[in-house]
């Protein structure tokens, strides 16, 4: 990754808005967006050809969301409150918009027709993609049907909102005394606020319950923290999913569809809910045995350490980690000490960048965008030594640095999309990849987990599918491809994080600067099929619960539900006295009746490695044609046809059994 000496011009975004300014402006750009649009719809757009017509309309919402990056994104970025606040109203506010866009008869109409007439495919496909999304809003049906849909949607909307907002804010923690703490190291423990009696633990999603739960000796001490965990949100949050529950049943009955699954399916890849349980049955089938072998493991590892206590959900965070040490001879504590973030980042860039032919620049212009500690970095094509220098055709942000208001979890952002713009210039994607990163503990540098590293890197995927698009317009830019496609680019390049050479060359000691070991990295990849079978019976449960949940029946309870499946599909029984709905955050953040994508999405993506893993995972030449079959044409074309063009052939189960040391073939096509 090359240090630039010139400054570069960073992307157009003023970060710096008062609550004020971020109102104001949110209101009359969005009035301004629909007055435009509906006059482009109505009267004064007859006597134009439709595909011009639509063709100004995406423009109009192009250019608003382009306007209001900042105003919208700052809900989940900015660090005063009010601004947060401020900047969800805003955000809420373009969600209603879009409703309104979408189940708008004139909107739909002229999608019709233009995608009877259109000659261009990507223009075609534009106009089916309008058409979809009027048919979901019932743009079809009555005004006082659509009306009706309209004000639910927004409701809906609202209810997602507050969730988010309300797990975002939620800082839950627990006690414990000094004697539960002995079996913490000193570093943790000065990590932890320190009471007269002990210390407080923060209860939080990802890197730091792991490492506590691996450390934490005391089953009492994990059965509370686990507690804790399934009640964040709370009652209010576990109402909202009942709620967006009943609105979303009542908005697909409306718009003429037997459930909510049916509904969201309706237009992605698996197209009906039968057919995406049938993949999460035959995962879960292919895998019970499996996850109970591994808990009947470490069940025994339980009664060897004195403990004739059944075996509980809690207790997993525990002595998996012990039996990975145990047995495998791997300590994550000891592998995080080869991961600082300082040194993970710029090699996990060099690695992308060798992959797609890229290169990497900061502007330190764009830093300290809306916090301290933000870093911009432009994105270029690779050239050869001595040729000009390309220009950046996409930008992206990282805010790793732990920080109040930020969600916990490191996620990616598509900030802004590109799309061709009048005179034939482009303009340039902009993304994010924005949370809490690794804590730095006294006398070290932040230092990233192997687990995080995998994240890091998955999230990263999708800055790569966000900027490496090439589709001309925003609406079919990147990843707004199907949604049970979204996950696949980056779940496919987790496969690099568990590559020997790309481990060796990923890592350094952070006091010796040394690689990791060979024979260590051996038992790592060992380690990774050792829990397989409970991750992703997890994930079939999730995903089952999720369709049942969003199906036909009009009588279900969220909660009794979760406690009702878990137990029959995994390995694992419930937490009693918990509301795990109350926090499941993708329920509520845009994969409900989607959870099964994961699953589906992770078929394709081991697929697609495989042509890498037969080819060479360093090749450029596999990357470049990776990154033009299937980044590039974004939702430009169908998922599948993305899939057949780099492949050769449908997509099979194959490399995903492999992977996880399952003895299944199947050939069956999807």
């Amino acid at each position: 990754m090359t240090q630039v000496a010139a400054p570069l011009a960073g992307p157009d975004i003023d970060w710096q808005l008062t609550s004020m300014q971020l109102e104001s402006e949110c209101v009359s750009v969005t009035a301004q967006a629909f007055t435009r649009i509906d006059a482009i719809a109505g009267a004064a757009g007859e006597g134009r050809p439709d595909l011009e017509r639509l063709l100004e309309i995406e423009d109009t919402l192009a250019g608003m969301d382009e306007t209001l990056v900042a105003h919208t994104a700052l809900t989940a970025f900015a660090v005063d409150p009010e601004l947060r606040e401020k900047a969800g109203a805003c955000r809420a506010a373009v969600e209603r918009l879009g409703v309104n866009v979408a189940g708008h008869p004139g909107i739909y109409a002229i999608a019709g027709r233009a995608a009877a007439a259109a000659e261009q495919p990507v223009d075609r496909r534009l106009a089916l993609v309008y058409l979809e999304s009027g048919r979901r809003a019932g743009a079809h049906l009555p005004p006082a049907t659509r009306t009706e849909i309209a004000g639910l949607m927004r409701e809906l909307s609202q209810v997602q909102l507050d969730y988010q907002r309300a797990l975002a804010a939620d800082r839950t923690s627990i006690e414990i005394s000094k004697e539960e703490a002995g079996s913490l190291p000193l570093s943790m423990q000065l990590s932890l606020r320190a009471t007269d009696n002990g210390f407080v633990v923060p209860v939080t999603y990802g890197a730091v319950n792991r490492e506590f739960l691996a450390r934490m000796a005391d089953g009492g001490v994990r059965e509370r923290d686990q507690v804790a965990f399934l009640n964040r949100g709370g009652p209010d949050n576990l109402g909202r999913v009942q709620r967006a529950v009943e609105l979303r049943r009542e908005i697909a009955r409306l718009a003429g569809y037997s459930s909510w699954a049916q509904y969201r399916l309706d237009t992605l890849m698996a197209g009906d809910p039968d057919r995406a349980m049938d993949l999460v049955r035959t995962v879960n089938r292919a895998l019970l045995d499996k996850a109970g072998d591994e808990i009947a493991a470490l069940e025994a590892l339980k009664r060897e350490s004195g403990d004739p206590t059944p075996f509980a959900a809690w207790d997993y965070g525990y002595f998996q980690p012990r039996l990975e040490r145990e047995r495998y001879g791997v300590d994550d504590a000891e592998l995080r000490r080869y991961f600082p973030v300082e040194t993970i980042v710029p090699r996990v860039l060099d690695i992308y960048a060798e992959l797609f032919g890229l290169r990497f620049e900061r502007v330190p212009a764009g830093d300290d965008a809306w916090a301290p500690g933000v870093s911009l970095y432009a994105i270029s094509d690779a050239v050869d030594e001595g040729d000009t220098a390309a220009r950046p055709f996409a930008f992206f942000y990282l805010d790793l640095a732990p920080r109040e208001g930020k969600f916990l979890s490191p996620a990616s952002y598509p900030l802004q999309a590109g799309r061709r713009l009048p005179g034939n210039s482009y303009r340039r994607p902009v993304a994010a990849i924005v949370g809490n990163g690794p804590q730095a503990r006294p006398g070290e540098p932040a230092l990233f987990s192997h687990a995080g590293l995998v994240q890091f890197f998955h999230e990263f995927g999708h800055v790569m599918h966000t900027t490496l698009s090439t589709a001309p317009y925003a609406t079919l830019y990147g990843a707004n491809t199907r949604r049970d496609f979204v996950e696949t680019p980056s779940q496919m390049l987790e496969n690099w994080v568990w590559q020997p050479a790309v481990l060796r060359r990923l890592s350094s000691h952070v006091e010796t600067g040394e690689p990791l070991p060979p024979e260590t990295i051996a038992r790592m990849t060992g380690l990774k099929r050792a829990s397989t079978g409970v991750f992703w019976t997890r994930q079939a449960f999730l995903a089952t619960w999720d369709l049942t949940l969003h199906g036909p029946n009009a009588d279900l309870d969220a909660n009794a539900l979760w406690f009702e499946l878990m137990p029959r599909l995994t390995p694992l029984p419930p937490t009693p006295g918990t509301m795990p709905p109350a926090s499941f955050m993708p329920v509520m953040g845009g994969y409900d009746a989607n959870y099964y994508g994961y699953l589906w999405s992770r078929v394709y993506a081991q697929d697609l490695f495989s042509v890498f893993a037969r080819e060479g995972i360093d090749s450029p030449a596999v990357g470049r044609r990776f990154r033009e079959q299937v980044l590039a044409p974004g939702g430009a074309r169908e998922p599948d046809e993305l899939f057949r063009a780099f492949t050769g052939r449908p997509v099979n189960y194959d490399a995903f059994f492999e992977e996880l040391g399952v003895k299944r073939r199947s050939t069956d096509d999807r």
